[in-house]
C-alpha cells in the first residue's frame, strides 16, 4: 500500500497518479507495466515516486485497492432484507451494477483480473449477506455456518475470475448463474435453474 506521503496528496493528485498506473497495469499487465514509464507520465520525479511508494508491487496494490473501491461503490453495500425475495433482489441488482460497471470501466476489469482473490471489503459484504440470509432462513446452517461462509465466498470468487474473463457476458446470464449457484450451495429451491429476479 501507498506511503503515508501519498496520502497527503491532494485528491486529484492522487487519482491523476493511479490513473496512469491504472492504464499501465491494464495494457501492460503487472509483470510488464514499467514503473520508470509510469511515473514519468504521470509527471512525478524517480525521488517522488519512492517517497509515495516502495516500488512497483506496491503501486500496484494502491492501484488494486482504487479498482476495488470503485467496483464496491458500484456493487452497493449491502442492506439487512426481511424477505427471500427481497434478498435475491438485491443480489442481483448488485451483481448487474458491478458487471456493468466492470463493462464500462475495462482498466478495472484488466486490473482485478490480475488480483489473487476477492478483498476484504467484498468478502465482508458476502459475510453480511450470509448472515441475513440465516437470519431470515433462507440459508441452510447445515453442516456447518463457517463452511458455508466459505463456500459463498468461493462462489463469489470463481464467478468473479470468470466474469473478468468473459466481459461480453450479458448481465442477466451473470446474475442468473450466481443464483443458481447460490440457491443449490445454500440448499434453497427458491431460484429454480437460473431463475433471474
Amino acid at each position: 500500500m501507498p506511503l503515508p506521503r501519498f496520502d497527503r496528496l491532494p485528491a486529484d493528485t492522487r487519482a491523476a497518479i493511479l490513473a496512469v498506473a491504472r492504464t499501465h497495469f491494464a495494457r501492460d499487465g503487472k509483470d510488464a507495466a514499467s514503473f520508470n514509464q509510469i511515473i514519468a507520465e504521470a509527471g512525478i520525479s524517480k525521488t517522488s515516486a519512492y517517497h509515495y511508494f516502495d516500488g512497483k508491487d506496491d503501486l500496484f496494490g494502491a492501484v488494486l485497492a482504487d479498482a476495488g473501491g470503485r467496483t464496491l461503490t458500484a456493487l452497493g453495500p449491502w442492506a439487512d432484507v426481511a424477505t427471500e425475495d427481497e434478498l435475491w433482489k438485491q443480489v442481483v441488482a448488485g451483481t448487474t451494477r458491478l458487471v456493468a460497471h466492470l463493462r464500462e470501466h475495462p482498466d478495472d476489469r484488466a486490473v482485478l483480473a490480475e488480483r489473487p482473490r476477492l478483498d476484504r471489503e467484498s468478502r465482508s459484504w458476502i459475510h453480511r449477506l450470509v448472515a441475513n440470509g440465516l437470519h431470515i432462513g433462507l440459508i441452510d446452517p447445515l453442516p456447518n455456518v463457517e463452511l458455508i461462509t466459505v463456500a459463498t465466498i468461493g462462489v463469489f470468487d470463481a464467478l468473479d475470475t470468470w466474469a473478468l474473463d468473459h466481459p461480453s457476458e450479458p448481465d442477466h446470464s451473470v446474475a442468473g448463474t450466481l443464483t443458481l449457484f447460490l440457491a443449490r450451495l445454500w440448499n434453497t429451491p427458491s431460484r429454480g435453474e437460473g431463475a433471474v429476479v
